[in-house]
């Protein structure tokens, strides 16, 4: 009686301790070797403790979650490898004037963004614009290759902001990735000499050219490349005049949207080839149907020059030579749509 009350007591004594000391007591399992009952420690205890996940403890290997594929995002003046790439998918894909000088594909993919295949291009025709050559550059993210971004992302039904991110790797590098259909197509505006003309240049010629009325000084047309991002066959505009009074022009035709507000659009005037507008590029409504038959989304539009207007007319007449045996007396005569 006297050892049994010993054992309760000192059982009693180390519950007291193991609670004040937050120790793990011995706990009692069964062993279904020998169906006996027996003690272990917490380090071969069933038990789990709370701050121990199950595949990290000593002795086990665990598969590395893998994150997924981060794709290069850059824009306007980014420079490097994944620039280069990109260049190297969109001349392979027909969205640039330049091609592969080479029979073999570059084969862009995921693994190599970030160091593709050294390639050489070319320009695939012999008469290219100096002001489109000069945007060139195969590691640089010029307004040629954000062109090209937009004409992806138009054609893919992608949300149109010119930055190269990851739904346009994804559109062009799938497998059945969508070609340019279209032919490689530049526009210049001149405001100097007089008059104002634009010029369409298409797949290696210049195969149209209209009389346009670019901004007014207050309000003049920027100049520099941009890409047509926006188009709309008819639209209602409103706006400000520099002197600040309002304008509402219902229906206004044939518009591209190529720098933040400013658009080539049809619009009547009683005269062209001069400054009338506020920032855009005018054209007569018929020309104007022409040129947005000939335009598409990244159609790059260089905008130069500054207006000089001619030197009045005298009433005197220019005497006129005789015309030489074999001359020719075909000329080349710009409609100004009326009189100034």
């Amino acid at each position: 009686m006297m050892q049994k009350t010993k054992n309760i007591l000192g059982l009693a004594i180390l519950f007291v301790v193991c609670i004040v000391t937050g120790c793990s007591g011995p706990s009692l399992h069964h062993n279904a070797a020998n169906g006996s009952q027996g003690t272990t420690n917490s380090a071969t205890s069933n038990q789990t403790p709370a701050n121990h996940r199950k595949g990290t403890g000593p002795g086990v290997t665990t598969k590395p979650r893998s994150r997924p594929f981060q794709y290069p995002v850059f824009g306007l003046d980014t420079e490097g490898k994944d620039v280069l790439a990109l260049n190297e998918r969109l001349a392979e894909l027909g969205y640039l004037p330049v091609a592969i000088a080479s029979n073999t594909a570059p084969q862009i993919t995921k693994k190599n963004l970030l160091n593709p295949p050294q390639v050489a291009f070319q320009w695939k025709f012999d008469n290219v614009p100096a002001q489109l050559k000069n945007l060139w550059a195969p590691d640089v993210y010029t307004e040629m290759t954000r062109a090209a971004v937009i004409e992806v992302e138009y054609l893919n039904h992608l949300a149109i902001d010119g930055i190269a991110g990851a739904s346009v790797w994804q559109a062009i590098l799938k497998p059945n990735a969508v070609k340019n259909p279209y032919p490689y197509t530049y526009v210049l505006v001149t405001k100097n000499p007089d008059p104002e003309m634009l010029h369409v240049w298409q797949a290696g010629k210049w195969v149209y050219e209209s009389v346009v009325n670019t901004g007014i000084a207050g309000a003049p047309s920027t100049d520099g490349t941009f890409a047509v991002y926006q188009r709309y066959l008819s639209q209602t505009m409103k706006g400000k005049n520099p002197d600040g009074t309002k304008y509402v022009d219902p229906g206004v035709p044939y518009v591209n949207y190529y720098n933040g507000s400013q658009a080539i659009h049809g619009f009547v005037r009683q005269s062209y080839g001069y400054p009338q507008s506020v920032g855009c590029v005018e054209l007569p409504v018929d020309h104007a149907k022409v040129v947005w038959s000939l335009l598409y989304y990244g159609t790059l539009v260089t905008v130069e020059g500054q207006y000089v207007p001619p030197l009045p007319k005298t009433s005197q007449k220019p005497s006129i030579p005789p015309k030489q045996a074999g001359q020719s007396t075909r000329s080349t005569v710009y409609s100004t749509y009326g009189s100034r």
